[in-house]
């Protein structure tokens, strides 16, 4: 008999982490009138050329810290609510390492970090799921974008460290807060914010209206 392989990796590792996020997403998305911004270093991601070169994955190779950066994190919420955030941090990391191990990719690759970054902000703004084809398409475009290749000579290895960090935390954050809704929908006034939070999220890594970038198994473009 063959494994079972899920069609949604994310779906099938998500199943225990739902239900202990669901009361964190209602504090993200509560706790501020306005947008809630991604507080990480801006990378300006352009959308990526499907015909660029193959390159190496950029590691992101220093002592990990997630406990650190998921205090990072934390500090934009209120402060009786940044513990409770840390934690939801904390466990959006160990889900986003147990789906780059599954992904068969190199470990703490940047591309993965943020196309974990894109790819959950995505499926809240736009209240969809994400295949697992689709998601590997979105890393490889990303590992082959020139400027991913830049990062090296332009930022110390913390950096690197912290940017792969956050974004790994807070793209895989917003994929559990919309499996979270799907399985216990949120207050309108929530989904509403965490949905421009994934706006604001998308147009600062984009440069681009994120209502114009559509992300299917070819990967990630334009409409």
């Amino acid at each position: 008999m063959k494994p079972f392989t899920p069609k949604f990796l994310l779906a099938a590792l998500a199943l225990a982490a739902v239900p202990s996020i669901h009361a964190q997403v209602a504090g993200y998305g509560m706790q501020y009138d306005n947008v809630t911004v991604w507080p990480v270093p801006d990378l300006r991601v352009p959308v990526p050329s499907s015909r660029s070169a193959a390159a190496a994955p950029v590691r992101a190779s220093a002592q990990p810290a997630p406990k650190a950066n998921a205090r990072i994190l934390a500090q934009s919420f209120p402060p009786k609510k940044q513990f409770e955030m840390q934690q939801a941090y904390l466990q959006s990391m160990d889900v986003y390492l147990q789906i780059e191990k599954k992904m068969g990719w190199t470990s703490r690759d940047m591309a993965g970090g943020l196309a974990a970054f894109v790819v959950g902000n995505y499926m809240v703004l736009n209240d969809a799921d994400v295949s697992d084809e689709a998601f590997q398409a979105v890393a490889k475009q990303l590992r082959r974008e020139p400027g991913m290749q830049a990062l090296v000579s332009k930022q110390d290895a913390a950096t690197l460290r912290d940017t792969f960090e956050q974004s790994a935390m807070v793209g895989t954050f917003m994929a559990l807060a919309y499996k979270s809704a799907q399985q216990t929908p949120q207050p309108p006034a929530v989904q509403q914010n965490l949905r421009n939070a994934a706006r604001e999220n998308l147009k600062m890594v984009l440069r681009t209206d994120p209502a114009t970038v559509q992300i299917d198994n070819a990967g990630m473009h334009l409409r």
